[in-house]
C-alpha cells in the first residue's frame, strides 16, 4: 500500500531532528485539497479559525498588515486573483481531516521507530495562496512537515539557535506576542534554502525562523504539526524565559544550565494553572497579561 507520507531511513536517525529534511507525499490530488472543499470548510469555521490578507513581505509589521476586503470563502474562490495568503487554522475539527492528519503523523511514527512519534497536540492546518505572495518571516512552536499539494513554492529556512538571525528576547515566546520576526535582507546568505512542489514536502524543526516564497500559481499546502515530551519541555522553558526576561531577568538560551533549565521547567507547571485561573477572573489573556506584568508591557505585546 502507498503512503500518506515517505521519508528516507537515513534522514532521522536516533534522536529527534534538529535540521531541516525533505519528505515526498501522496496527497497532491486528494479530494479535501480541491479548493470549492477548501472553500465550504473556510466558510464553516469560525472567524478565529481562518486567518487571511493581502500583499504582505517577509519584514511585515503585523500592525500593518493589510486586508483583502473579501470573506473567507470568497478569498478561496477568488484565490488566483486575490493577491492574498490564508490559513485555515486548527483543520483537525473536521473529522474527514482529523483522520488525514492522524493517517499522516502515525505513518510518520512508523517509519522513525517512533523518534518522531509520540505525537501529542496534533493539529493541522491549510495554506492557501496566491501567486507571488508571502508569508512573513516567523517560527512556530511546535514540529512541522509542510506538505506541497498544489502549486510550488520556495521556502527560507534559518537556525533558531543562530543569534545573528533571531535574538534571544525575539525567539522567546509570551502571551500575545505575534509570530512575525524582524527579518533583514543580509541574513538571506545563512538561510537553507528549499523549493517544493506538489507531493515534496519539507521538516521544519521546532522554532526555526522562516519566510516563503509563493511560485507563478496558486499555491495549497498541508501543514502536520505535532509535539514529543521534549518540544513540549522547550516551549514551557521559552515562556519562562520570556517571563523572567519581562521582569528584568534575561536568561541563557536552553542548555546552558540544564539543572537550572529543570528547575524552571517545573516552575512552569506550577505557575500555568495559577495563570489559567488569573486568566478566567480577569476575563480574557490580555487583562491577566496587565495584572500579572503592568498594562505598558501588556500593550506592547497585544500586536
Amino acid at each position: 500500500m502507498t503512503r500518506l507520507i515517505e521519508i528516507e531511513k537515513e534522514s532521522v536517525g536516533g534522536e529527534m531532528p534538529k535540521k531541516t529534511f525533505r519528505v515526498s507525499h501522496a496527497l497532491r490530488d486528494h479530494p479535501l485539497f480541491d479548493l470549492d472543499r477548501l472553500a465550504r470548510l473556510a466558510a464553516s469555521l469560525p472567524s478565529d479559525q481562518v486567518e487571511f490578507n493581502g500583499p504582505v513581505t517577509p519584514n511585515q509589521d503585523p500592525g500593518l498588515t493589510p486586508s483583502n476586503g473579501m470573506t473567507p470563502e470568497e478569498t478561496v474562490r477568488r484565490i488566483e486573483e486575490a493577491k492574498s495568503w490564508m490559513v485555515i487554522k486548527n483543520v483537525e475539527a473536521d473529522p474527514e481531516y482529523k483522520a488525514l492528519l492522524d493517517s499522516c503523523l502515525d505513518q510518520v511514527a512508523e517509519q522513525t521507530g517512533d523518534v518522531m512519534g509520540g505525537a501529542l497536540q496534533r493539529q493541522a492546518f491549510i495554506f492557501v495562496t496566491s501567486p507571488g505572495n508571502v508569508t512573513p518571516f516567523h517560527s512556530d512552536p511546535e514540529l512541522n512537515f509542510l506538505l506541497q499539494v498544489r502549486g510550488s513554492k520556495r521556502m527560507s529556512l534559518f537556525d533558531h539557535r543562530d543569534r545573528e538571525i533571531v535574538s534571544a528576547e525575539d525567539a522567546e515566546l509570551f502571551p500575545g506576542k505575534h509570530r512575525n520576526l524582524p527579518y533583514r535582507e543580509e541574513v538571506e546568505t545563512r538561510a537553507t534554502q528549499q523549493h517544493i512542489e506538489p507531493g515534496e514536502g519539507i521538516f521544519v524543526p521546532i522554532f526555526d525562523p522562516h519566510w516563503v516564497q509563493n511560485g507563478p500559481d496558486v499555491s495549497v499546502s498541508f501543514s502536520i504539526t505535532w509535539h514529543t515530551e521534549e518540544t513540549l519541555r522547550l516551549v514551557k522553558l521559552s515562556y519562562i524565559n520570556a517571563t523572567l526576561r519581562k521582569l528584568g531577568m534575561p536568561q541563557a538560551d536552553e542548555g546552558a544550565h540544564p539543572v537550572w533549565d529543570g528547575i524552571k521547567v517545573a516552575a512552569y507547571d506550577v505557575l500555568r494553572p495559577v495563570y489559567d485561573v488569573v486568566k478566567r477572573i480577569v476575563g480574557g489573556r490580555r487583562r491577566a497579561v496587565a495584572l500579572l506584568f503592568g498594562r505598558k508591557e501588556s500593550a506592547a505585546l497585544a500586536g
